[in-house]
C-alpha cells in the first residue's frame, strides 16, 4: 500500500515535507540566535572585567560593601564636593534620571557617588552635600589607599592637580549689584596700589591719589603735596631681589603684580634711591617704605592677614570706585558708601555683605564681620533688599553652556563689565597685545589627563562596567534610556533561568530532526521488509 505514496520519482512526499519543515525550524532557530537582544545604547558601550570589591564609608558613617548591595544595577559616578562646576551638574542630572525611572526600575538600580576628595569629604561633609541636592542615595569616602584601588579597578585616573584647578583656581571677586538692580563683577587687583593700601592703612598713612586710564598718581603723602611747579613729584620704586637694587616702576605701581613678596618704595623723583638700604627679606611679608624731600624715611611691614575689607577695598578700587567705611568695636571696618553711594540716613537700606557657600551653592550673609573673613573667596556687596537669589553666581562656577559663543578664545572667562571687562585667561594663556577680550596661548606645557576625575559615569551590570557616560552635558532622558535596557536585560536573565533557553531549543530541535529521520528511516526499513 505504501507503493501509492511515492511520486513520479519514486519519494514519499509525506517524508520530504517532515524534512523541509525541520530543516525550516533549524535555520529560523538559527536565525533568532544571530539576532541581537539589545539595541544600541546611546552611551559608551564597555567590554571589561568586573571591579574588585570594596568596602567604603557613607554618608551615615556605615560601611557599604559592594559585593553585598541587594541590587544588581549600579550608577556609579565619581565626585568631590568642593568642585564648583561639574559635580553639582552630574548629581542633579543624575536626580533627574532617578526621578524619572518607574517604581519597578527604581527599585532595580542602586545609585552610588564615590568622592575623589577623601582628605575633605568626609562623612559629615557628603551628608551636607546630600542634603543640600536633595539626594539619598549613598555617597561614599574612604582612606586614600582603598580608594586609589577603586579608581584602578574603574580605569579612571585622579590627578591631585585636577582637584587642585577646582579649587585653588579660585581668585576671589567681589560681585557688586547696585541699587538699580544692576550688577558687575571685580576681581582684587593683584597690584602694589592695593598692597600700598593695606599697608597704608595699618601704618596709619594717607596718600591722597587719583585714578587716571587705569592708573593711581599719587600727589602726597602724609600731608607732604608734589610741588606745583613739577620740580619734582612722587615716584613708585619695586625691589628686585635678583639684581638687588630698587626699580622704577614705569608704567607705574599698579603694574607692580608679584604682590607677596612686593617691597616697594615712594621717594620724590630727585632722590637717588639707589643708596637705600635694601629691605628685609626674611619674613616673605610686603613691606613699604616713604623716603622724604629732607631724606628721612619710613618704613612699615604687613602685619595683617588678608580679609575680605581688603578683597572689597582692593577690587573696587581696582576700578576706580570709591568706597567709605567707619570704624566700629575693635577698629572693626563697616562699609557706608559704594561709589560714592551711601548708605541712606532714612536707614530704608544699607550695604550688606554677602558670601558664597560652596556646599549650599548659594550667597548668604556671613556670621563674621569684615574683617574677621580671612583668605575670602568670593563676596558680594548689595543693598540689603536685594533678594539673594538674584545676585548673580560668580562667573567662574557657572556651568558652560556648549551651545553659546565662545569667549576668550574658549580658555577664560569674562570679568567687569563695559570698559573694564577683560578675560581671565586660563593657566597657560595671556591677552594678545592690545585686547583683554582674548586668550592666547604662551606656550606652556599643559597638564594632560586621559580621564578626568569626574567627567565619566558608569552605568553597572552586576560588578561589571557596561556603559560609561562622559562629561556633564549628557541628558537625563539619555542616560535613563540605557539604564532602563541594561535593567529590562537584567529582569530578562532572571526570567530566562525558568524558561529553555536558545541553546536547549537548538539542541532539541536537533535531536527532534534527528529523530524524525530515525523514525522516517526506521519505517521505510519496516516498510520495505
Amino acid at each position: 500500500m505504501w507503493l501509492k505514496g511515492l511520486n513520479s520519482e519514486g519519494n514519499d512526499p509525506h517524508m520530504m515535507n517532515t524534512k523541509g519543515a525541520a530543516t525550516i525550524l533549524a535555520a529560523l532557530l538559527l536565525l533568532l540566535a544571530s539576532v541581537p537582544l539589545a539595541s544600541a545604547y546611546k552611551g559608551h558601550q564597555l567590554s571589561r572585567a568586573e571591579v574588585v570589591d570594596f568596602t567604603l564609608i557613607d554618608q551615615d558613617n556605615s560601611n557599604f560593601t559592594f559585593s553585598q548591595s541587594l541590587s544588581d544595577v549600579h550608577v556609579i559616578a565619581f565626585v568631590f564636593t568642593r568642585c564648583p562646576d561639574v559635580c553639582p551638574v552630574i548629581t542633579q542630572s543624575l536626580k533627574l534620571v532617578q526621578d524619572g525611572l518607574s517604581e519597578s526600575d527604581a527599585r532595580e538600580v542602586k545609585f552610588v557617588s564615590i568622592t575623589v576628595d577623601p582628605e575633605y569629604d568626609t562623612p559629615e561633609q557628603l551628608k551636607s552635600f546630600t542634603e543640600h541636592h536633595g539626594v539619598s542615595w549613598t555617597h561614599l569616602t574612604g582612606d586614600r589607599e582603598v580608594l586609589d584601588t577603586v579608581y584602578n579597578s574603574f580605569g579612571i585616573i585622579v590627578e591631585q592637580e585636577v582637584i587642585e584647578a577646582h579649587i585653588a583656581n579660585e581668585d576671589p571677586t567681589v560681585t557688586y549689584v547696585d541699587v538699580h538692580g544692576n550688577s558687575s563683577e571685580m576681581m582684587f587687583a593683584s597690584s602694589g596700589w592695593a598692597i600700598n593700601e593695606m599697608i597704608a592703612e595699618e601704618a596709619n598713612w594717607t596718600f591722597n591719589a587719583s585714578y587716571i586710564q587705569g592708573s593711581h598718581i599719587v600727589s602726597g603723602i602724609n600731608g607732604i603735596d608734589s610741588p606745583a611747579d613739577f620740580s619734582w613729584n612722587w615716584t613708585s620704586y619695586v625691589y628686585d631681589e635678583t639684581a638687588m637694587v630698587w626699580q622704577k616702576s614705569t608704567l607705574g605701581i599698579d603694574s607692580v603684580e608679584d604682590i607677596e613678596s612686593s617691597n616697594l618704595l615712594w621717594a620724590p623723583s630727585t632722590v637717588n634711591v639707589s643708596e637705600k638700604s635694601a629691605p628685609p627679606l626674611d619674613n616673605n611679608a610686603p613691606t613699604l617704605e616713604i623716603v622724604y624731600p629732607d631724606n628721612t624715611t619710613e618704613n612699615h611691614t604687613l602685619e595683617s592677614e588678608f580679609n575680605a575689607y581688603h578683597l572689597t577695598k582692593g577690587a573696587f578700587s581696582s576700578v576706580g570706585m570709591n568706597t567709605s567705611f567707619d570704624s566700629g568695636l575693635n577698629n572693626s571696618h563697616i562699609l557706608t558708601s559704594i561709589d560714592d553711594v551711601d548708605n541712606p540716613s532714612n536707614e530704608s537700606w544699607t550695604w550688606t555683605l554677602y558670601s558664597w557657600n560652596k556646599t549650599s551653592s548659594a550667597w548668604e550673609e556671613p556670621q563674621l564681620g569684615l574683617d574677621d573673613i580671612v583668605d575670602p573667596g568670593y563676596i558680594a556687596w548689595a543693598p540689603n533688599t536685594t533678594n539673594t537669589s538674584e545676585i548673580p553666581m560668580p562667573e567662574s562656577l557657572r556651568p558652560k553652556d556648549p551651545m553659546a559663543a565662545q569667549v576668550c578664545n574658549g580658555h577664560g572667562w569674562e570679568m567687569g563689565s563695559g570698559k573694564s571687562k577683560h578675560c581671565m585667561c586660563d593657566e597657560g594663556y595671556e591677552w594678545p597685545e592690545g585686547d583683554m577680550l582674548s586668550c592666547v596661548s604662551v606656550n606652556e606645557e599643559e597638564s594632560e589627563y586621559t580621564v578626568g576625575h569626574s567627567t565619566i559615569t558608569f552605568i553597572m551590570d552586576g560588578m561589571k562596567p557596561k556603559i560609561a557616560w562622559t562629561g556633564d552635558s549628557w541628558a537625563a532622558d539619555d542616560f535613563r534610556a540605557d539604564l532602563e535596557q541594561v535593567i529590562d536585560s537584567q529582569t530578562s536573565a532572571s526570567s530566562s533561568s525558568s524558561v529553555p533557553g536558545m541553546t536547549f531549543l537548538l539542541t532539541v530541535s536537533g535531536i527532534t530532526f534527528a529523530a524524525a529521520f530515525i523514525r522516517i528511516g526506521a519505517t521505510n526499513e519496516q516498510d520495505e521488509a
